[in-house]
């Protein structure tokens, strides 16, 4: 019985020793199998640098198993000697674990590496072998290489150009900023751009609080456009057209960088539009004057010229009467000065619209309008006038001296001639700054007035006449409007029958 138990002891003692033995060679080829496919290069070498194993990929095994044993700087390109004998002193002098980067030429071609050495041990601490495992990194390095390349590109671009680029994280804060932007803060805030700080706190009032709207909107994935506009000091304008965006890694839009603000300025832009549009009214009022010259060289003029004629022709059939021919040069006199009177007409309108006069200086209110009270002294003394005038608000501004006083003597002169009968004259004068920031001239009178709702559209047409018991030719409010146009201003009326009329002169102050 014993020897029985006795046998099957050693039975299962050798049936457990052969199941350990196959478990390591299992183990073995398991880990020779992991070995020879890695993609690192694995060496391991003794205390004198000598190869105990070595694993290369595109080697052939046959060639590896003749380097066990030599050397391991006779394998080794001469240029990594260096990195690599430091490294190996290290690691068997002090035990250390470490890692470094080296580049070499290998196998034909030029590679980088990422290499680690780790220290084996004895149970007494004493290193007796070490690993060297490097692993090839040139794609990710020449993918690095060209990222960087592409972001100095891409810096060297944006920092450069004349407009302004911010990054912003999604909390608004500045992660980037170009040179443009930098001096555009500075022109416009007096402060410069710092890395971390608020986008914010670089805004004021309700562009601090459009700010925010716009930028949730980027956020959520709109490109939002939206302009603004600075009054810096002396009324220099300085405008911008700004875009928001969101900027991703990829296209997926799976991974966000920023949001992108981009400012362009358009103060240049909007200058000349500004322009282009001026030039362009001013086109329209000369087309319109156009034909209200056409209209009066086929009207006005035609009908002196027919009536010399028509004088001419009964001055040939009557010639042998004296009385008749006398009477006959009286009427032909009478239609040559008509005519004469309508072409200098024409000459002083042509005069004023077709921009001779366009020096501007400093024009004094005070001083045009006592010039015209001057000129005008016996009227406002017949007409018993009474002039109120209150520049006190604004007294100056910069313009055309003589379409000034042209103003005032013309709308003057209308007050005085076109008063109430056995009523004095009364006309106040007052200056004032509009909602839009124009100086604003009313001129109010207690005369005759006029029916707007009659004459409205003919009021400042060319020799248009309200009033037949008053002589005139219907050309001064022509006049004024020609020169309020011309200025970049208009004009407006008010007026009630036998109760007064009230001009409102709207003019730029520079």
């Amino acid at each position: 019985m014993q020897h029985n138990e006795q046998r099957l002891i050693e039975e299962n003692q050798k049936l457990l020793e052969e199941i350990q033995r196959l478990q390591r060679a299992l183990n073995e080829n398991i880990y020779e199998t992991l070995f020879h496919a890695s993609p690192d290069i694995i060496i391991q070498v003794d205390p004198s640098y000598k190869i105990i194993v070595l694993h290369m990929p595109e080697v052939p095994r046959e060639r590896l198993e003749a380097m066990k044993g030599t050397d391991l700087f006779s394998v080794t390109p001469l240029s990594v000697h260096g990195q690599m004998r430091n490294a190996l002193e290290k690691v068997f002098q002090q035990g250390e674990t470490l890692h470094y980067e080296s580049e070499a030429e290998a196998l034909g071609e030029y590679r980088h590496y990422l290499n680690y050495l780790t220290p084996l041990k004895d149970e007494n601490g004493k290193t007796y072998s070490a690993y060297f495992i490097s692993r090839e990194i040139t794609a990710q390095k020449v993918s690095e290489k060209l990222r960087r390349e592409s972001d100095k590109k891409l810096m060297a671009l944006f920092g450069s150009s004349q407009h302004l680029h911010i990054l912003m994280d999604k909390n608004q804060k500045l992660l980037w900023f170009n040179q443009k932007a930098t001096e555009t803060a500075l022109f416009l805030f007096n402060r410069e751009l710092v890395v971390g700080k608020s986008m914010l706190d670089y805004l004021q009032g309700e562009y601090q609080d459009s700010f925010a709207a716009y930028f949730t909107r980027a956020i959520a994935g709109e490109i939002v456009v939206f302009p603004r506009h600075y009054i810096i000091d002396d009324n220099q304008h300085f405008y911008l057209e700004m875009m928001l965006q969101c900027i991703y890694e990829d296209e997926a839009k799976t991974n966000m960088i920023g949001i992108s603000l981009v400012g362009v300025e358009t103060t240049d832009r909007r200058a000349n539009e500004a322009k282009l549009e001026r030039i362009n009214k001013e086109l329209i009022l000369h087309n319109q004057q156009l034909n209200q010259y056409s209209f009066v060289i086929s009207h006005n003029l035609r009908g002196p010229i027919v009536t010399l004629l028509g004088l001419i022709n009964l001055f040939e059939q009557k010639s042998t009467d004296e009385a008749f021919k006398n009477e006959i040069i009286h009427h032909i006199k009478k239609s040559t000065l008509h005519l004469d009177s309508i072409i200098l007409d024409l000459n002083m309108i042509l005069s004023q619209s077709d921009g001779r006069e366009t020096m501007r200086s400093e024009v004094y209110l005070s001083n045009e309008l006592q010039m015209v009270k001057d000129l005008l002294k016996s009227q406002i003394d017949f007409a018993e006038a009474q002039i109120h005038m209150d520049f006190h608000e604004i007294n100056s501004l910069y313009s055309v001296r003589s379409y000034i006083q042209s103003i005032f003597m013309n709308l003057v002169s209308n007050s005085l001639k076109y008063k109430r009968p056995h009523v004095p004259a009364i006309i106040h004068i007052r200056s004032s700054i509009s909602d839009n920031n124009m100086l604003r001239i009313d001129i109010q009178d207690n005369g005759i007035g006029l029916n707007l709702e009659k004459h409205s559209d003919s009021l400042f047409g060319f020799y248009k006449r309200f009033h037949t018991h008053v002589d005139g030719k219907g050309l001064g409010l022509h006049l004024i409007k020609t020169q309020v146009d011309l200025l970049g201003g208009k004009i407006e009326v008010k007026s009630i029958v036998n109760e007064g009329t009230t001009f409102s002169v709207y003019l730029p102050i520079r």
